[in-house]
């Protein structure tokens, strides 16, 4: 293990950092709306890599996959700048035609299409939305994509890609309701460049956003079997109060092979793995 490792924000949280209270979680200070939301949907997930090959395209298909199972109607969206391989791998069952764009644009009159007829399927329950590198159509961003979905009564998981200044991720980022996961590879490398994304978000969101950076979780996903398993523990000593949650997503051979994710193929410890982490994210 180097040395050099980031030392994440210059103030550390209020008290005695060896006061067990310094080490609870981060309190999550961001703005949620009030009642339910539309249909028994469940809060809505943005997926986003501190750096390149972060695994935000298998820990989205990850989390749709328990959402679908836990009983939430849920689509998995490909809201990468330019389109990722969301649905090329996450649909296992059925493959549609039509695209994102073509879903929001619908019939022409400014309203999306039925989603129902839009969706490429998973054997595991959800619906994947994919997107080229065409532009969204008449003005719409991801705030239609979000306001379509949510009043159909689905359960949202996004899968942004790198990096998470993205332009087309500035709606969902405002969105206080809109839970927010920041995936690397379990590399020293990687987390030593997680400060600079956190940065980020506490300098543009750190007021107007009423605290995005207590409300991110943080997910170190093993893609090689020869993977540091110390980087998560690393993270878990210096982030402890300042974000929600590390999580740890095991080496699995499937997901390694890049191919077709089959949740049902999945070690039985990475299926639980995406299972607590949708529970923490979601609650």
């Amino acid at each position: 293990m180097t040395d050099d490792w980031s030392r994440w924000l210059d103030e550390a949280p209020e008290g005695d950092p060896s006061d067990d209270l310094a080490r609870d979680p981060a309190p999550v200070v961001r703005l949620r709306r009030r009642g339910g939301r539309s249909g028994g949907a469940r809060r809505p997930i943005l997926v986003v890599g501190g750096c390149g090959g972060a695994g935000t395209t298998t820990t989205t298909l990850g989390l749709a996959a328990a959402s679908a199972i836990d009983g939430a109607t849920t689509v998995a969206v490909d809201a990468t700048a330019a389109g990722s391989d969301l649905a090329l791998r996450g649909a296992d069952k059925h493959l549609h035609p039509v695209n994102l764009q073509s879903w929001v644009y619908g019939r022409g009159d400014d309203e999306p299409a039925p989603i129902e007829d839009c969706l490429s399927r998973s054997t595991s329950g959800f619906g994947l939305l994919w997107r080229d590198a065409t532009p969204l159509r008449r003005r719409a961003t991801y705030l239609t994509v979000a306001r379509a979905l949510d009043a159909g009564g689905y359960t949202a998981i996004y899968d942004g890609g790198n990096p998470i200044a993205g332009r087309q991720l500035r709606p969902l980022l405002d969105d206080a309701d809109i839970a927010l996961v920041l995936t690397i590879p379990a590399r020293v490398d990687a987390a030593n460049r997680l400060r600079v994304t956190l940065e980020w978000l506490d300098d543009h969101y750190g007021d107007d956003g009423a605290g995005v950076v207590a409300d991110t979780t943080i997910v170190v996903s093993h893609q090689y079997s020869q993977d540091d398993s110390r980087v998560a523990e690393h993270l878990r000593e210096h982030l402890s109060g300042w974000v929600r949650e590390v999580v740890e997503i095991p080496y699995d051979p499937h997901l390694a092979r890049g191919e077709l994710v089959r949740h049902s193929e999945l070690a039985e410890a990475t299926r639980a793995a995406y299972g607590s982490l949708l529970a923490g994210v979601a609650s």
